[in-house]
């Protein structure tokens, strides 16, 4: 990341139309296992070029090993950008068929760790019409894994700028708020007691 990258951070609580309003999860709560993607309202990682056009996004949480990928991706459409000698109509088309090619080639592991959340299935299986739904693909049930469907997204947006990425509708991915306790102190839930002993 150091070589390749300059980090820098932006709080979007309360300053944007798509930041999360569930509870706060401080570092000093207890961390649990989640999916990648969990938490697209609450955190987006951009990818950028030094003028600050957009070459990946990924929202929420993602697994180090998916994340040390989509960074190396980012890494060679940085490189394809500044190709000048390309012409920028052959850039933007490398652009869309590199994230195509992610998206079709996502391995059984990735989706696995990229499988929407409860509440997000739901959240998405009740609209009318969705690209998670595979209704165009040779396979007609189940949904897409937020990968494939992230990295059909960026395929629609080849090297735009920072400034005029639509963020909102690219993280839609199910719902925009909703409790979620696990791990925050005070909310943990008790451990059932054995009927049998309690009825002896």
């Amino acid at each position: 990341m150091q070589k390749h990258f300059i980090s820098g951070l932006r709080n979007i609580a309360g300053k944007t139309n798509y930041a999360g309003t569930s509870n706060t999860h401080l570092p000093s709560y207890e961390a649990v296992t989640v999916t990648n993607c969990s938490g697209h309202h609450n955190v987006q990682m951009f990818f950028m070029t030094k003028d600050a056009r957009v070459v990946n996004c990924l929202p929420g949480f993602w697994n180090p090993e998916a994340f040390l990928s989509e960074a190396k991706l980012a890494v060679s459409l940085n490189k394809l950008y500044h190709n000048t000698k390309l012409p920028i109509s052959q850039r933007n088309e490398l652009f869309l068929n590199t994230h195509l090619e992610k998206a079709f080639f996502s391995d059984a592991k990735l989706q696995k760790q990229s499988k929407l959340q409860g509440f997000d299935v739901k959240n998405i299986e009740k609209r009318k019409e969705s690209d998670f739904k595979r209704v165009h693909a040779f396979i007609d049930t189940g949904l897409k894994s937020s990968d494939q469907v992230l990295h059909e997204r960026m395929a629609e947006r080849p090297f735009i700028p920072f400034e005029l990425f639509d963020t909102a509708k690219y993280i839609d991915m199910g719902r925009k708020k909703y409790k979620y306790n696990k791990g925050v102190p005070g909310h943990e839930k008790p451990m059932r007691r054995n009927r049998r002993r309690n009825r002896s």
